[in-house]
């Protein structure tokens, strides 16, 4: 069979007259042309949201429009970000089902599974604590992956907890096998085969990682090591497993314990203090989903802007620019640009300033000098970063501005300055004791932010591409130092507590206890 734009592949043979479910899907996306974008989104949707990962897995349509975009078809960049969106979608779908149903469905039809009330309450203690590590890491795994977000949504996981490692997740895995199909897509069958056994290996380290750590657990316990060993004891007796258990006792004593004693053991020994060490210092307090969501929205805001980049790098302007543009002549009024001339100048390099600075100020004076730092230095970065773009891109501005501008246009410097006081108000809500205050001060940092882009589209000092790339570049920036800045003094504050001396009741013996 021969497919249009794609590599050739082999004739299926005579008598087969079942195709696949992969043949199907790779038969409709070479009719589809650019209409596979939204092949290849519904699926990628459908995998969580409808249970098809059970049918055919998502990766297999993500890979082919990989393949898509390396002959030409597609845009590689644009698929990136449509794949993303699409698995967050289904997702979330997935998670609103499970809080939807999840509960109490399994309360119904558990029992013929044997799926008890106290094991769904265990379900819900690990997500509990172990939520975020399972979202992440349950993407890579076929088998479950379809039923990841139900299982959060369903184990009572708050979705503010579940969007940061979802983001995170999805985006990984999905430009993941995107490239996979890019890089590779002369040999489509052959990458597929590969992702697939890929995922299942991921699958078997995963399960061998949590069921040797669930066993080092149980053989710490004496009670539990004398309880395994009667048990196997028992089943070393029955006439057909006798000479399996004689084989593996010899097994033992000649290769195993030679090698758990002198190279398992020692090098367990060796790795297993800088190894504590490391997880002792990332894992305190709230610093998971904290940094989670500071890598999250990093990583958005750089695809964005890298995106918007290399659509804007030849001087072209977006369907949505034009559109914009439209509206604005539409609503063309004296009022209206007046405020948006207004609006516009909270966007300028002295009023962005003056209030970074009393943000700083108010800050080091509570003695919160990693926020500070944030600041500061997120703000010199801005700057510069806009400098490197513009000089870069070299886009013109439209044309009519109803403001004096001068220089190019891509990216906005008032939009991406305009982020600042979304971080000044992140900041300062961590001095802040009131939630609704809290709240309150990051919904105002956004409301100037998105009224300061758009009042730029307005008096047509921009395109909106140039603002939204100017907003994706601040919010990249500020995440990335603000995650530095969190790993910073999590880790001091660490070594600041192992320093401290011990308090009485810890010194104690056990006989004293």
């Amino acid at each position: 069979m021969v497919t249009r734009g794609l590599p050739d592949f082999e004739p299926r043979h005579k008598c087969e007259t079942h195709p696949s479910v992969e043949d199907v899907i790779k038969d409709i996306a070479d009719s589809l042309g650019t209409w596979a974008y939204l092949l290849v989104a519904l699926m990628a949707m459908a995998e969580t949201a409808a249970f098809l990962g059970f049918i055919a897995p998502g990766e297999f349509t993500i890979i082919l429009g990989g393949v898509l975009a390396g002959e030409g078809t597609l845009s590689i960049g644009l698929l990136i970000g449509i794949v993303w969106i699409s698995i967050l979608i289904g997702d979330s779908i997935g998670f609103l089902l499970g809080r939807k149903l999840g509960r109490g469905f399994a309360r119904k039809h558990g029992p013929r599974v044997r799926l008890t009330e106290e094991r769904i309450d265990r379900v819900e203690s690990y997500f509990k604590r172990h939520g975020g590590k399972t979202v992440f890491f349950g993407r890579w795994i076929g088998f479950v992956r379809p039923l990841m977000p139900f299982t959060a949504g369903a184990s009572g996981m708050p979705y503010r907890r579940f969007v940061p490692y979802d983001v995170l997740s999805a985006g990984l895995f999905g430009t993941t096998f995107t490239l996979l199909g890019f890089i590779f897509w002369h040999s489509l069958d052959t990458i597929t085969k590969v992702a697939g056994r890929g995922a299942f290996g991921i699958g078997v380290i995963v399960a061998l990682f949590f069921g040797g750590k669930f066993a080092y657990k149980r053989l710490r316990d004496p009670q539990k090591r004398a309880e395994i060993a009667r048990w196997l004891d028992e089943q070393g007796e029955r006439p057909l497993l006798k000479p399996l258990f004689r084989a593996a006792r010899l097994l033992w004593r000649v290769i195993g314990r030679p090698a758990w004693r002198f190279v398992v053991r020692p090098i367990v020994r060796v790795l297993k203090p800088p190894l504590r060490f490391v997880a002792d210092r990332l894992t305190p307090g709230g610093l998971g989903i904290e940094f989670t969501t500071l890598v999250a929205s990093a990583s958005v805001g750089g695809y964005v802007f890298g995106l918007y980049t290399s659509v804007v790098d030849d001087g072209s302007t977006t369907p949505a620019d034009r559109w914009a543009l439209d509206r604005a002549v539409d609503i063309k009024e004296g009022a209206v640009t007046t405020i948006a001339k207004i609006v516009t100048a909270l966007g300028s390099n002295p009023e962005v300033i003056a209030v970074a600075l009393v943000a700083i100020a108010a800050l080091l004076y509570r003695r919160r000098l990693a926020e500070s730092v944030v600041l500061a230095t997120g703000l010199i970065a801005v700057h510069l970063a806009i400098q490197i773009a513009r000089d870069a891109v070299e886009r013109p501005r439209p044309g009519g501005a109803l403001i004096d501008v001068d220089g190019y246009g891509f990216p906005s410097g008032h939009a991406a300055l305009s982020i600042t006081y979304v971080a000044v108000a992140v900041a300062l809500s961590r001095i802040v004791r009131r939630a609704s205050l809290r709240v309150g001060l990051v919904t105002a940092g956004i409301a100037i932010a998105a009224l300061v882009g758009l009042t730029r589209v307005y008096l047509r000092a921009h395109y909106l591409s140039d603002v939204v790339a100017g907003w994706a570049l601040a919010v990249a920036i500020f995440s990335l130092l603000g995650t530095i800045a969190l790993v910073v003094s999590f880790v001091r504050n660490n070594v600041r507590a192992d320093r401290r001396p011990k308090p009485r009741e810890q010194l104690t013996t056990a006989s004293d206890g």
